[in-house]
Formats: structure tokens, C-alpha cells, sequence
């Protein structure tokens, strides 16, 4: 018995040892395999943080550039065929649609200079459009972005259900309407600070959803009123659907 038990021991040790000596293995393989491609496709060599992809199976990397345009961390993944993926333009392109589409609303009177604009771009866009990386990255505006950016538009103020937040919102999509498909309206009077769920949204698409009209389809503060619908959180982050007057839709549909 004792002799079996020492038999298991040591064969569970070599086991142990093989599982150590091949992850050992593949991790280098997969730092070797990131850092071949970072240099190759933006020209750096920085260190790699790399981790399991309990998903893809594998290993993850993290990376940081240095160089602009592209300066900042982002993550690097191998799909099952072996191509190596990374959101580095996708960011480079919400980073685009953030600065020009701020620039253009302010410049033309509809945003203030403090309020938000932010953009979401989803990754894997970059691996279906034919884009460039240097010598200059491709614009955002060259890959037909109307079909996937998504902006949110955060106005620093309370919601007060008057026609001129509503055509602040009318102007805001027409401004952008050529560009996006997705947009998201937040009104916050106190930006940046404790949550006082006081905060209202708005959605509205290119293609109209069974909640949420089409921008192309909403060109009036009627069309507005006619849509009335906005919703907001609770401290427990459940969410409630309001009418522009700050009705409750679930209280109105029970009475």
C-alpha cells in the first residue's frame, strides 16, 4: 500500500511537472508570437502582460504604445485559426468620433464646451474594412460608420421637458445623423458627482427598434412628444421608464 501510494506520488509529480513544463512553454510561445506581431504592425517592442483566455483558450496580452497616434494600452487576443486580433484602431476611432463630433456640435452652437461626447466603436470592426495603419491610420469617416458608431451625447443639465432641450436633441441628430448608427442622449445636471438617480435617457437608432424610433424618422418636437419616453435608475440599478413629464410608464399602465 505504502509503495502504491509513493508510485501515485510520483506520478502525480511528473505530471504536475509536465503541466508546468508545457505552460511554462506556451506562455513564452505566446509572448513570443505578441511581440513579433506588436513590432511588425506598429513598430514597438514593449513588455507584454499576458494572462489565460479561459474563453479562446490560449493566452491574452496587454500592451502599451508609446508612439502616437496610437499611445495607450490596449489587449491582444489569438483566435482559434491563429490570428492574432487587437483594439487599437477601434479605440484610435472612438478617440476620432469623440474629438470631431464634440468640435462640430460645439462649433455650431448645440453642445457647450464642457459637456460630453462619447463613442463606442465595436470590436472586430477594423476586420471587416479595409484600413490603413501607417503611414497614417485610416479616418473613421473612410469606413462607412453610420453602419456600427454608436455616440452618447451627455447635456449637463436636469431634464425640465422644455421644447428647448428637445430641439437641442432634434439638432444634435441632424448634425450627426450622416455618421452614426446609434445615439444616446443623458441629461445630468450634476456631472461627475454622487449618483442622485435624477438622470434621464433617451435611445434612438438608424433602424427603428420595437422601443426605440429611428433618428431619421424623429424631425420635430412633435415627433418628440409623440415618442415620450425616457427612462432613469434607482439605487438599485433596476430601471424605470418615464414619460417626459416624469410619469412612471409601469405606474401608468397599472392604473
Amino acid at each position: 500500500m505504502i509503495r502504491k501510494r509513493i508510485i501515485a506520488g510520483m506520478a502525480v509529480g511528473l505530471l504536475a511537472g509536465g503541466l508546468f513544463v508545457y505552460t511554462t512553454h506556451e506562455k513564452s510561445e505566446a509572448r513570443e508570437t505578441y511581440n513579433a506581431y506588436v513590432k511588425e504592425t506598429y513598430n514597438e517592442q514593449p513588455d507584454i502582460k499576458l494572462s489565460r483566455d479561459w474563453h479562446m483558450g490560449g493566452y491574452t496580452g496587454e500592451v502599451t504604445l508609446t508612439k502616437e497616434p496610437f499611445a495607450g494600452t490596449y489587449f491582444l487576443v489569438t483566435y482559434s485559426d491563429g490570428s492574432i486580433h487587437d483594439n487599437v484602431l477601434e479605440t484610435y476611432w472612438e478617440r476620432e468620433a469623440e474629438r470631431t463630433i464634440h468640435e462640430r456640435l460645439v462649433s455650431e452652437g448645440i453642445l457647450k464646451e464642457e459637456e460630453t461626447v462619447r463613442a463606442e466603436v465595436p470590436i472586430g470592426v477594423s476586420d471587416d474594412v479595409q484600413a490603413n495603419i501607417s503611414p497614417t491610420p485610416t479616418s473613421i469617416y473612410e469606413t462607412n460608420p453610420k453602419t456600427y458608431l454608436d455616440v452618447s451625447i451627455m447635456f449637463h443639465e436636469d431634464w425640465n421637458n422644455t421644447d428647448e432641450q428637445k430641439q437641442r436633441i432634434l439638432d444634435v441628430m441632424r448634425e450627426v445623423e450622416s455618421d452614426v448608427y446609434w445615439i444616446h442622449f443623458s441629461f445630468d445636471g450634476k456631472p461627475g458627482g454622487n449618483d442622485d438617480y435624477t438622470e434621464r435617457y433617451m435611445m434612438f437608432t438608424r433602424k427603428a427598434s420595437d422601443i426605440d424610433p429611428s433618428f431619421l424618422d424623429v424631425r420635430t418636437i412633435e415627433d418628440l412628444n409623440a415618442y415620450d419616453r425616457m427612462y432613469g435608475f434607482d439605487e438599485t440599478t433596476f430601471t424605470t421608464e418615464y414619460r417626459f413629464d416624469g410619469t412612471p410608464i409601469e405606474e401608468e399602465t397599472t392604473q
